[in-house]
Formats: structure tokens, sequence, C-alpha cells
């Protein structure tokens, strides 16, 4: 019976992390973001996050009479709504089946508390995506919200990478031990430190988060093969 509630647990892992991947390819396909593509450029969205600054708002839009503020305020807009609507639901249900899947159990201290962080983040997330479209209202006179989606954002990467290291402790917590998924899992630790120093290193970041969750997903597969 537990190595068919452990099963299921690895189809729903691979079944939302597949989903997760694909909303992260349909926001590059959106039809504002394409509309915006002469003005767009992929670290936009996390600049945007990150910023504290109206000088650094403005270097991800632009001046007021920029033509490119127009098609990135809405192209900002379409991204943040299927943020919103999907891809955060989405992702934050493959962490908790991932950790549950992981930990071979639900009620494992460590899987409970690598579902508590993955909500922690789901909850940053919706702070700082909410207060984003708030800000595309009125980019220039929006700097005093730059501090709560900044502070959004930095508790979402920090939950994102806390949640991980709890994953690799639970691959190095048990009977079936996977160390090389756990020195994978550490990744989104180290990219993260590296973004908080410098902003401009983001991508170390989420990139961390991308090469650390594929795994998991291989690995959920991979005892689905195995168990067939």
């Amino acid at each position: 019976m537990e190595a068919r509630s452990n099963r299921l647990w690895a189809v729903l892992t691979i079944l939302t992390g597949v989903a997760a991947l694909g909303l992260t390819f349909a926001f590059q396909m959106l039809p504002a973001v394409a509309a915006a593509r002469s003005c767009w450029a992929p670290g936009k969205v996390v600049a945007f996050e990150l910023a504290r600054t109206l000088t650094q708002l403005l270097a991800v839009f632009g001046p007021p009479a920029d033509p490119c503020r127009a098609p990135i305020v809405t192209a900002m807009d379409a991204v943040n709504h299927l943020d919103l609507k999907a891809y955060i639901p989405t992702y934050t249900a493959f962490a908790i089946c991932a950790a549950v899947f992981l930990g071979g159990r639900f009620k494992r201290p460590l899987v409970l508390g690598a579902i508590g962080v993955a909500l922690v983040a789901l909850a940053g997330d919706y702070l700082e995506t909410i207060t984003l479209l708030q800000i595309t209202r009125a980019v220039d006179g929006s700097a005093d919200l730059l501090f709560r989606s900044s502070l959004g954002a930095w508790i979402k990467f920090g939950g994102l990478a806390l949640h991980a290291f709890l994953l690799s402790r639970i691959c190095m917590d048990g009977d079936s031990r996977r160390p090389i998924l756990a020195m994978l899992l550490l990744l989104p630790m180290a990219g993260t430190a590296f973004a908080a120093i410098d902003n401009s290193r983001a991508y170390l970041m989420t990139g961390a988060l991308a090469l650390s969750w594929t795994p998991v997903m291989l690995v959920a597969l991979r005892e689905v093969v195995r168990k067939r």
C-alpha cells in the first residue's frame, strides 16, 4: 500500500512538474509578450520583481516618453496575470508533491517543513505579483510600492531555496539515499545567495531552481517506470 501511495506521489510530481515547465514556456508565447518582442528581454521580469528604487524600475520600463513603455507594461501585466492564475499554484503543487514523493510519507518532519516553506513562498509570490500589477497602473508614481513587491519576491525566492535545501536533506535522510540529487538541490541556496549580493546575477537563482527541479522530475519518472 505504501509503495502504491509513493508511486501516486511520483506521478503527481511528474504531472505538476511538466505543467509548471509548460507554463514557463507559455509566458514567452503570450501575445502581449510577442508584441513587445523588440522591447523585451528575458531578464526584465525578474528585474521588475527585485526592483527597489525608481531608477531600477525605469531601467525595466524606460522613461514615460519611451515608445517601449506601453508594450512592456502590457506584456508585464499579461505575464503576471498568468502567474497569478496558473503558474504560482502549479509550481507550489509540484513543490508539495515532490516533498511527499521524496520523503516517502506525508507526516515526516522534513516533509512537513518543506511543505510549510513552499506555502510561505506561495504567499510571498502572491504578495509580489499582486503588487506588481498595482505598480504598472502608474509606473512613475509607484516607488512606495517597491518595498512590498521586492519583499514578496525575496520571500518567494528564499522560500524556494530553503524548500530545495529541505528536499536535499530528505534525499539523505532514510534508507533510500539519493546523494547526486541531494547535491543538485543545494544549488538554489547558492544561486539565491549570489543574487542577493548582486541582483544582476538573478539568472543564477532561476537557473539553479531549474537545474534542481528537473532531476526531481526525472527521479519520479524513473520511480514510475520501474514499478510498472
